[in-house]
């Protein structure tokens, strides 16, 4: 028992000279440690600085970690002592009481975490506090918190709890805030301008939609309980870009990504694939382009802003009911993705090839549709299906994520350990939204609505308005007469007629008139409605970003 306890002792003493050799302290008491350091010397033997995390020289010595964890338990007591319906403002008489007043970026050399005191203490941890306690981080409990914003849940959870020992998870997010400060240096501010902006940018086309969307007399979609709610909870994530707060503590590069994170992942994605279809108006204009494409009479390319839609929503099960249907099952599979049975909409399919073959147009044109009510549950557009990013970030899924840049060397000696996990579903993630950047500079709110300007409109070009007026008074809403005319003569003639190009309708030609509609009314979006940011690709490859400008 006495070895044991000895060999315990020394190993409790080993570990401890590691930590205080390698941690840097105040030089008016880390005299004992350079005579120590100083032994270690002469003996012939030193220690390689930060020896126990090696590669990762900055991890210490001025950049240490513990005099941040100083900075926030010295904080705390501020927090404890100000009242919780106040607001915290730095006294300007104490500028320069942590450091050189005021902190600009790039003035001179910022190696040192201590350059960095009186921007922490004066303006990040007063701001940050102000948002805990009174923005929007305070109000609300955010979506996909652990997932996407652990810094902001951090922060609240030190605000609300000033009198407990300051947490490694803050007191890391807040080390990684200002590294990620010191880094930029002289970037800093082009950076928050432009990460500014793209945020701005994005609610601008957001208003932008709702407004255009008043001035469209025959869509409902205004008052669909799935557009006003998504489009008000998206409106509600501005605040995080509110003017209310200093720039230097919202739009660093880590707080400017967990904002812009809320809102690609919970806003953009999830909301969006909410509002994206809510008149059906997405499956209504994929399912056209999809025909035609089918037939020839548009080719790949020639609508890029529909084939960033299409390629986006490709895989979609709640669109497509599997793999994308082949000629002759688009009537079929639409009916099947509206609700319909298998039964019925196999029905629905066969009266729409006999119609297109035989030429002969029922004298009640909606009787094949309106005797057939939804008997299934339509599965939802889920975000997951769109993004790989969602289920690895949000869903932590990494069920099927794959090793593609270590040696087989390197995996057979690191398989099943956490660093190698780590960094293979780290690598992944980054992999799949190098590949989804297209997908996510969509605004999907804004093209929600431009989807279903384009299914009202497209109903006034094939003249079908005067068809449509007795489904205004009834239970199923004109949008159920649209989709009967749909389907059963615009998609059957693509499905099912000899010559879809020159098929009439009503007198229009289906394949000829929705064609060039189509092509007319994407080609004249602004992409400025759209992207809220713009993906290309340089010759060398990889992918850069461009600012759409407001």
């Amino acid at each position: 028992i006495a070895r044991g306890k000895k060999e315990l002792e020394n190993l409790l003493m080993a570990i401890q000279r590691l930590v205080l050799l390698e941690v840097p302290m105040k030089m008016e008491i880390n005299g004992e440690l350079n005579a120590m350091r100083a032994q270690l010397q002469m003996a012939g033997n030193p220690v390689a600085s930060h020896s126990w995390l090696p590669g990762m020289e900055f991890i210490g010595g001025d950049r240490a970690i513990h005099h941040t964890i100083r900075l926030l338990q010295l904080f705390a007591g501020v927090i404890d002592s100000c009242p919780s319906d106040k607001q915290m403002e730095f006294d300007p008489r104490r500028a320069g009481l942590f450091g050189k007043s005021p902190w600009i970026a790039g003035r001179r050399s910022n190696s040192k975490i201590r350059d960095m005191d009186e921007l922490l203490m004066s303006t990040l941890l007063p701001e940050w506090a102000n948002m805990c306690r009174m923005g929007v981080v305070g109000v609300m409990k955010l979506p996909w918190e652990d997932e996407l914003c652990p810094l902001y849940a951090a922060l609240r959870s030190y605000v609300e709890n000033p009198r407990k020992s300051v947490t490694w998870s803050c007191a890391f997010g807040v080390h990684a805030v200002l590294m990620g400060i010191l880094e930029v240096d002289m970037e800093l501010y082009e950076i928050m301008k432009v990460r500014k902006c793209v945020f701005g940018v994005y609610f601008d086309q957001v208003r932008n939609a709702v407004k255009l969307l008043g001035n469209e007399e025959t869509s409902d979609m205004a008052s669909c309980p799935g557009w006003h709610h998504n489009v008000s909870m998206v409106s509600f994530l501005e605040n995080f870009g509110l003017p209310a707060f200093d720039d230097r503590s919202m739009w660093n590069p880590l707080c400017a990504g967990t904002s812009l994170s809320i809102l690609t992942y919970f806003g953009n994605l999830e909301a969006g694939c909410a509002v994206v279809d809510c008149q059906a108006q997405l499956r209504i204009v994929l399912y056209l382009y999809h025909g035609l494409l089918l037939n020839g009479i548009i080719q790949n390319g020639q609508i890029p802003l529909l084939d960033y839609i299409y390629n986006a929503f490709k895989d979609c099960k709640a669109l497509w009911q599997g793999a994308l249907p082949c000629k002759g099952d688009l009537v079929h599979k639409f009916w099947i993705c509206f609700g319909m049975s298998l039964k019925e909409s196999r029905q629905m399919a066969e009266r729409a090839k006999r119609t297109a073959r035989e030429g002969i147009v029922p004298s009640d044109i909606f009787a094949e549709g309106t005797q057939f009510c939804r008997g299934r549950k339509v599965n939802p557009i889920e975000p997951a299906e769109l993004a790989t990013t969602f289920r690895r970030i949000c869903e932590r899924d990494f069920s099927d994520v794959r090793d593609k840049h270590h040696s087989p060397e390197t995996r057979r000696k690191s398989q099943g350990s956490e660093s190698y996990m780590f960094a293979v579903r780290t690598n992944d993630t980054l992999d799949h939204l190098e590949h989804e950047t297209v997908l996510h500079s969509i605004n999907l709110v804004s093209v929600a609505y431009y989807l279903e300007q384009f299914v009202c409109s497209l109903s006034r070009v094939l003249q079908w308005e005067p068809h449509l007026q007795p489904f205004n008074e009834s239970s199923l809403g004109e949008r159920q007469g649209v989709a009967i005319l749909f389907a059963q003569h615009l998609l059957g003639a693509l499905d099912f007629a000899r010559d879809p190009m020159n098929h009439e309708f009503l007198g229009v030609p289906m394949g000829l008139a929705p064609s060039s509609f189509m092509v007319e009314f994407f080609g004249r979006i602004p992409a400025k409605n759209v992207l809220w940011f713009q993906a290309v690709e340089p010759n060398e490859g990889g992918v850069e970003t461009v600012l759409i400008r407001r």
